[in-house]
């Protein structure tokens, strides 16, 4: 449950950074994206999960304003993913003492 949890959690957090890129280009004009297009909603949801998983694949890339939005998406991203492993060793530290932690191991 607790990955589960985590799971949607970065996607709900990938989701608001999409809307959030949508709402710059589209409405406001404070940047754009070159390379590959973005047509649909779900290309800025795909934008948005590379940057916050900090892949940098590349294939599209911003300009103009929005790059400030981007590099605090990334380190966001890594953040929150590096706190989510840690929050899931301690977790399965507690839940699991004897399986997981143990000094014992069986000599």
């Amino acid at each position: 449950m607790i990955i589960l949890a985590l799971f949607c959690a970065h996607i709900v957090e990938i989701a608001l950074y999409a809307l959030g890129y949508a709402g710059l280009v589209e409405f406001l004009e404070l940047g754009s994206f070159n390379g590959g297009s973005i047509d649909e909603p779900l290309d800025y949801l795909y934008y948005s999960g590379v940057m916050f998983t900090s892949l940098g694949i590349g294939d599209i890339y911003p300009d103009g304003h929005i790059r400030f939005v981007t590099f605090i998406e990334a380190l966001n991203g890594l953040m929150l993913v590096t706190w989510s492993a840690s929050f899931t060793f301690l977790a399965m530290g507690r839940l699991w003492p004897d399986a997981c932690c143990s000094t014992d191991r069986g000599s």
